[in-house]
């Protein structure tokens, strides 16, 4: 029988070791490359189409969500399962939203990644048992309306992240597959819309919005 192909990507060390002791308790799953940070996740999920993409959508350089967007355009077969701490509606309902067929909380990842990978593989949604079905299934109405708007389109998120991160414009071209100008572009959208003046205000608002840890 052969195995399924796994990424694991989480970024701390530590986290991806204890996963990958339990997966291989499972059997049957060989678990083909692991990444640090979303970037590196896109990149190995293009490159190796695995079956299934383990995310923790709080990672360095590229948020979950965005993650789970370009995985879904470079390796359309993979299984997405969202393993998170954070258990707010606004996460789950972004992550299902954009692709990701499982969301599972880290504190119950022992008992529920072995039930969460078999839903998805037999095309099913999988949720953390402390999540609330019917809620989940109101958020995915169309006439649900918006729970929670945010002035920043996607790109522009995505932008102010990195800049908070401490990437230059440069960098954040590079990582986003973009122009240096158009980088610039929404760096002077972001100072237009939040009018928070400097990077320590910048850093300040996406710690208060989830984007970076102050860890």
């Amino acid at each position: 029988m052969q195995k399924l192909k796994l990424i694991l990507a989480d970024d701390h060390r530590i986290v991806r070791e204890g996963i990958a002791h339990l997966l291989e308790s499972f059997g049957n799953i060989e678990i083909v490359g692991q990444a640090g940070d979303g970037h590196e996740a896109v990149l190995l999920s293009a490159r190796l189409q695995p079956d299934i993409l383990i995310l923790d959508i709080s990672m360095p350089k590229l948020l979950g969500v965005d993650v789970i967007k370009e995985v879904r355009l470079r390796s359309a077969r993979t299984k997405i399962i969202v393993l998170s701490m954070h258990n707010k509606e606004r996460y789950i309902k972004d992550c299902l939203r954009n692709g990701a067929s499982a969301y599972l909380l880290k504190e119950s990842a022992v008992n529920e990644l072995k039930n969460a990978i078999d839903c998805v593989l037999g095309d099913q949604i999988y949720l953390s048992s402390v999540i609330s079905r019917d809620a989940v299934q109101g958020w995915l109405s169309p006439d649900s309306g918006a729970a929670m708007t945010s002035p920043l389109t996607a790109r522009e998120t995505q932008v102010l992240k990195l800049l908070a991160e401490g990437h230059s414009s440069k960098e954040i071209a590079g990582l986003l597959f973009i122009s240096p100008k158009t980088v610039e572009t929404h760096r002077h959208r972001l100072n237009e819309k939040l009018k928070l003046g400097n990077i320590a205000g910048l850093v300040r608002y996406a710690v208060k919005e989830g984007l970076i840890s102050v860890e």
